[in-house]
């Protein structure tokens, strides 16, 4: 269905949020680019409140306080609930922080258990879209023996089975290897 004018919206909360409506009825008029449909429901996304606007599910909390600001935060800035309940999107209690700082405020004191850390490796692994780079242990020595018999960077990174960039790395990491 395209709906070409916009309608007054109307907000359906479905999962207990806290949050000033008129200002999601504007935050969400404000983030679409065209005319959405009148009934807005919030739910649960993953662990916060969002709502659907056309292909896009934004946080409540993070598009409230993108609206308030008149800004799009980039994705290493966290919008940080200050009383630490995720429900309450009210903009009060909402504060945009650096996602490193953010994090460790959190994760502080936390001590993972060696099971816990082979769990969050485990699911890593298996997170579709995400490469992880294979380590190389690369002997410095070997590296050095390799540039004096004057082999390419593409033959050096074939014979440790890695990519030419990693090579790379090591030879600018370390610009010793390249005297004679």
């Amino acid at each position: 269905m395209t709906v070409k004018v916009q309608r007054p919206l109307i907000i359906q909360n479905n999962c207990g949020a806290s949050f000033d409506e008129e200002l999601l009825k504007s935050a969400i008029i404000w983030f679409a680019d065209r005319p959405v449909t009148s009934a807005k429901t919030v739910y649960m996304h993953g662990r916060y409140p969002a709502v659907s606007i056309h292909d896009k599910k934004p946080h409540i909390h993070r598009l409230i306080y993108q609206y308030a600001n008149r800004c799009v935060l980039p994705s290493r800035v966290h919008v940080h609930h200050i009383d630490g309940d995720r429900m309450n999107c009210n903009l009060d209690n909402l504060r945009a922080m650096d996602a490193p700082k953010h994090l460790s405020r959190h994760n502080a004191g936390r001590c993972l258990t060696s099971e816990h850390r082979i769990k969050i490796s485990e699911a890593n692994r298996r997170r579709k879209g995400m490469n992880h780079r294979k380590r190389v242990d690369i002997p410095l020595g070997v590296l050095r023996r390799m540039l004096a018999e004057e082999r390419s960077i593409l033959s050096i990174a074939n014979h440790f089975e890695c990519d030419w960039s990693t090579i790379k790395a090591r030879i600018n990491d370390n610009p010793e290897l390249l005297e004679a």
